[in-house]
């Protein structure tokens, strides 16, 4: 059930490992917690990834978080309906979702769509700016990538767990 007064309550920006409390995050998914205490901001700091994080009222306490990376798909992976009309590149550009995550005790109340509603928009946004034809992911298991089809990720044959979603239909969801 969404929490619309929970969601107004929600800022979301850059990991701050000064500011966010990495450390109490939980999500129940022991390897996204993990990403978060231990990884992702050496990642960051390193520049191979973006984190953003969603808290309550700017405050350090995580209630969510999302990744963002550059990446390539390599063409020849993709089924032939979704080569159609791209160049005869070896890879084509493509920003990897590498994980949303939403605390335990957040879950159930719209926080997760808000993340893949504002990962869309950052996505849509650098697409903009350096060019990026899908957005892909890695859903975590079946129920995870259920949703992800309902938003219009498609599965990349042979490669499972590996979703993808043109940049086109997300820039016209967003109305842009």
């Amino acid at each position: 059930m969404i929490n619309r007064a929970f969601l107004a309550r929600i800022r979301i920006g850059p990991l701050d490992r000064k500011k966010h409390d990495r450390a109490a995050f939980s999500c129940g998914e022991e390897r996204l917690d993990n990403f978060l205490r231990s990884v992702a901001a050496r990642q960051q700091d390193d520049d191979h990834t973006r984190v953003y994080i969603a808290s309550l009222d700017d405050g350090p306490a995580i209630a969510g978080f999302y990744a963002l990376n550059a990446h390539a798909i390599d063409a020849a992976t993709l089924p032939p309906e979704q080569r159609r009309k791209l160049p005869s590149y070896p890879t084509i550009p493509a920003i990897y979702l590498s994980v949303v995550a939403v605390a335990r005790e957040q879950q159930g109340k719209g926080l997760g769509t808000v993340l893949l509603a504002d990962a869309f928009k950052r996505c849509v946004s650098v697409a903009g700016q350096v060019g990026a034809h899908f957005i892909v992911l890695d859903a975590l298991n079946e129920r995870a990538a259920r949703l992800y089809r309902e938003l219009g990720f498609v599965d990349l044959p042979g490669h499972e767990p590996r979703m993808l979603i043109k940049m086109a239909v997300v820039r016209k969801a967003a109305g842009k």
